[in-house]
């Protein structure tokens, strides 16, 4: 058997070799970016998946066919490890539970000759009952008459995870509250998937063309050209993109942003129901006030208003309800009607139960303490009154 390799094949196998190097690089920083692993992972499936296929074309697989068994062609590896990349850039890298390992369980079907090759070598064919499944027409025509068909879980399984991928990314930035770098790998992301929808297009029409007038060097090509050259741009992009960060921005990059419960538009809603609650009940005047009131009020569980205060309205709960009760404090200390009081008999008729509080609250919201910002307004008041009119 003559093998044939042409200057397409050698710079397929060119991109593919920097592709490799590219996704070691990738792996070994995975130590300060814990998503890269899976982004290096990714490039090596695609990488692999290539090389079989020159291996098949160039002849060196029925040359050398006791080598396929080491060829691993895992294509049902692809979406998953797009979507655990896309995760782990977008919430943190987590240690995978079963629901997560079960999700490459299909790969299992791109893995028939290695399979095949185990129960030869380990005698498990031997066996009288498994022997009679093996040789059963049923089970020989799907281990080794291939069709059309078989490609199926594999698009499937990359548009199913794509999609996903690209509802997560979308969510994320829209939720907000992401540093500059992440903001912008997401975005890069984005990028990246309308890449792999466009891989996906030219696979499903590669495998029509394959189905309906046999396998051709050119069609190869028409897909494994495509394809390399997306790796490589994935891989470089990755990393040297990374390079320009440096030790803050990378303890940003590798933070996990908090869950996100509501859209915009639920988020806007909710806020006005909280305002409504302030000014017109004046719950802030209530010094017993708790969040458990709010949950009450609003009838909505108590970690979901936490998470409309702080990733929505950027206030936690306290300094929300102060800055209600300083600017009430505020008027009051205004008012001359309120002369006769004293400061700390204005803060707890504003909700404080703390003089303490209320001080540092005052000058965390208006820089200045209550005495003087008092005192300011009754020094003009009596520049004012003490004014002569001229005649």
């Amino acid at each position: 058997m003559k093998i044939s390799l042409g200057l397409a094949d050698f710079f397929i196998l060119a991109l593919v070799l920097q592709g490799l190097v590219l996704a070691a690089l990738l792996l070994y920083t995975s130590k300060k970016i814990s998503s890269n692993r899976w982004i290096a992972y990714f490039i090596l499936v695609v990488a692999e998946t290539t090389l079989f296929m020159e291996f098949q074309y160039s002849g060196l697989s029925q040359k050398h066919s006791e080598l396929i068994p080491l060829m691993l062609v895992l294509r049902l590896a692809i979406g998953p490890l797009l979507y655990f990349y896309t995760r782990s850039l977008t919430y943190g890298d987590r240690k995978l539970g079963f629901k997560d390992y079960i999700q490459f369980l299909p790969v299992l079907l791109d893995m028939q000759p290695q399979i095949i090759y185990l129960l030869y070598i380990t005698g498990i064919l031997s066996i009288p009952a498994v022997t009679d499944f093996y040789f059963l027409p049923q089970t020989q025509n799907f281990l080794f008459n291939h069709t059309i068909f078989d490609n199926l879980p594999t698009f499937l399984s990359l548009v199913i995870y794509s999609t996903l991928s690209y509802r997560m990314v979308n969510k994320a930035i829209a939720g907000g509250g992401l540093s500059k770098y992440k903001l912008a790998d997401l975005k890069w992301v984005k990028n990246l998937l309308y890449g792999f929808f466009a891989l996906v297009v030219i696979y499903t029409f590669n495998t029509v063309l394959i189905a309906t007038i046999g396998w051709n060097g050119y069609i190869a090509y028409f897909l494994y050209i495509p394809v390399t050259l997306f790796i490589y741009w994935v891989g470089m992009s990755t990393y040297f993109r990374q390079t320009k960060m440096y030790g803050d921005d990378v303890l940003q990059y590798n933070a996990i942003p908090a869950k996100v419960y509501y859209s915009d538009n639920e988020a806007v809603k909710y806020h006005q129901l909280l305002v409504a609650l302030m000014e017109k009940d004046r719950l802030y005047l209530d010094p017993q006030l708790k969040l458990d009131v709010l949950v009450a009020k609003l009838n909505i569980p108590e970690k979901l208003i936490s998470n409309l205060l702080n990733q929505h309205i950027g206030k936690n709960f306290n300094d929300f309800v102060n800055e209600y009760r300083i600017a009430e404090a505020k008027i009051k200390l205004m008012d001359p009607a309120f002369n006769k009081f004293t400061i700390a008999a204005i803060a707890y008729e504003c909700g404080f139960n703390s003089l303490a509080t209320f001080q540092r609250c005052f000058k965390q919201f208006t820089g200045t303490t209550p005495s003087k910002y008092q005192n300011g307004f009754s020094s003009v008041d009596l520049q004012v009154n003490t004014t002569q009119i001229p005649i």
